[in-house]
């Protein structure tokens, strides 16, 4: 980023809704068997969030180290790589506005990934848990990495009652 801070905003439904479709768009083309969602905070309506998209891409395990270098080679700036997960930016990492994790369809990073996003959409306390956290961990940084391991704790955590939802056991 090139701001001095990472910077909260409730962002506008229509601009993410029409930059979620657009990447959708142009991934598909490139990636035609992926199942593709729309995760992060951009995807829980009204919630303060970084001005960047976050896109999940599911593909078969033995297909995401390809998937990505198939993304690189049309553009998207290839930040890193694990087993089982890559991750993407557009336009790249200066100047983020999409940010696209490649990652094995249905496996747990795909099932937490959505799990997570759909307890912000569905829970009041868990939303204002999270918010809390962001600000802090947004608070004094341009730095992501330090952002993103501040809010560690609180998504293992949320991620835990998610889960425990996605179970039935309560």
């Amino acid at each position: 980023m090139t701001t001095d801070t990472i910077t909260l905003t409730v962002p506008d439904p229509d601009e993410v809704s029409a930059r979620f479709t657009a990447e959708c768009d142009r991934v598909r083309i490139m990636l035609p068997d992926a199942e593709i969602q729309h995760i992060g905070s951009t995807a829980v309506r009204g919630f303060p969030a970084k001005d960047v998209v976050d896109v999940l891409i599911g593909v078969p395990a033995t297909a995401v180290a390809a998937a990505a270098r198939t993304l690189a080679g049309a553009g998207y700036d290839l930040e890193g790589e694990r087993t089982g997960h890559a991750w993407l930016s557009a336009p790249d990492r200066t100047a983020r506005r999409c940010v696209l994790h490649v990652v094995v369809r249905d496996g747990s990073q795909w099932r937490d990934r959505i799990a997570f996003r759909d307890l912000l959409r569905v829970d009041g306390a868990a939303r204002s848990a999270y918010l809390t956290t962001k600000r802090a961990a947004a608070s004094g940084t341009s730095d992501w990495g330090v952002y993103t391991a501040a809010k560690a704790d609180t998504v293992v955590r949320l991620l835990a009652e998610a889960r425990r939802r996605n179970t039935g056991d309560t």
